[in-house]
């Protein structure tokens, strides 16, 4: 049986897939990476096809009509014969203290297993680091794990036992962007234990045109970031009174995260371009679909580094009035020209 099992969706990367594929390079017999290609109409299957004739022990080229991301997952997860599994992007890469991470899969049993990562641009520097603060590298329960850090959550920093996903019949939503939000809090309705190891594995770009967390591409397609969010929480009402109290609790949190920032989208990232009326629809559906997590995002934002604007609470209260329009859009764009201002006047 192979230890890990590592999927990675790939479309139209042709620039970026060899420097990815390059870092998993190791040597052992109990890794498998299963390349599925989305239909990529680039040089990204032929690159990877070179990696499957030069390492066939460790990849595994598999072509598919385009379905986008949480169709490379399902089929990925079908295929999959690792005793863990873990997704990395075609434009992302590991870290080299991949092959010492994979040393430690074999010593340990557990559910899940969280690890460092970074956030680097197109020059590899640097651009977020994160780190958690749990017990290292020693098994640990589901209570352990809802002590806090559940809102930092995200793809590049999780493992699954993939027995874990198998049980519980997972699938993820197929042609549309943002299910990787799926993958991040639906298992967490059935982990037991989980353990940290604490050095970076996962490098994580930001800032290549055409990504699903661009700019522009977030602007153009919110309604799949609406449908992820609604379907999250329609799956946490049908999930919370069948798990545990600490489950319940992960759940929400996950899922809470990912619907604040829809409305941060709407209501801070882009409130010229973006219809008010989406917003609106968005808002009565979360209500009707879950009371419980429509309450939660409402007194739990602000903006960091300004203080606290409960941006969400301000809209529902007075937003639909037009009493106020786009504040604390405002408010933080005459703070940064007021910043400007200073340097400009010492320079």
């Amino acid at each position: 049986m192979k230890t890990l099992s590592i999927i990675v969706p790939t479309y139209n990367v042709q620039d970026y897939i060899y420097k990815c594929l390059s870092s998993l390079v190791v040597d052992a017999d109990d890794l498998e990476v299963l390349v599925i290609i989305d239909g990529a109409n680039d040089k990204s299957c032929e690159i990877a096809r070179g990696f499957q004739e030069k390492y066939p022990a460790i990849f595994r080229v598999i072509e598919k009509e385009n379905g986008n991301y949480g169709s490379c997952v399902n089929l990925g997860l079908s295929q999959a014969k690792g005793q863990y599994i873990k997704i990395l992007d075609a434009d992302d890469y590991f870290d080299t203290n991949f092959r010492e991470y994979l040393r430690f899969l074999r010593t340990i049993d557990v559910d899940l297993v969280l690890t460092d990562y970074v956030i680097v641009n197109k020059n590899d520097s640097v651009i977020k680091y994160q780190s958690f603060s749990y017990a290292i590298e020693k098994k640990q329960s589901i209570e352990d794990l809802t002590t806090g850090w559940l809102s930092s959550m995200h793809h590049a920093t999780i493992t699954y036992r993939s027995e874990l996903l198998r049980n519980m019949s997972y699938r993820q939503t197929e042609g549309i962007a943002y299910t990787d939000e799926e993958w991040s809090s639906l298992p967490f309705s059935v982990i037991n234990s989980f353990a940290y190891y604490p050095h970076v594995v996962y490098r994580y770009l930001r800032g290549r045109s055409g990504q699903t967390v661009d700019l522009e591409y977030k602007r153009n397609n919110m309604w799949m970031a609406d449908k992820v969010a609604l379907g999250l929480a329609s799956r946490y009402e049908q999930l919370k009174n069948e798990v545990g109290p600490f489950n319940r609790r992960a759940l929400i949190v996950i899922i809470s995260d990912w619907i604040i920032e829809v409305y941060r989208h709407y209501l801070l990232d882009y409130p010229r371009q973006l219809n008010r009326n989406d917003l609106n629809k968005f808002d009565n559906c979360l209500l009707h679909t879950s009371v419980e997590i429509y309450k939660k995002v409402d007194n739990d934002l602000e903006v960091r580094k300004f203080g606290k604007f409960y941006y969400i609470k301000d809209y529902r209260v007075k937003g639909r009035r037009k009493v106020v329009k786009y504040l604390y859009y405002d408010i933080l764009r005459a703070l940064g020209e007021h910043i400007k201002g200073i340097f400009s006047s010492k320079s």
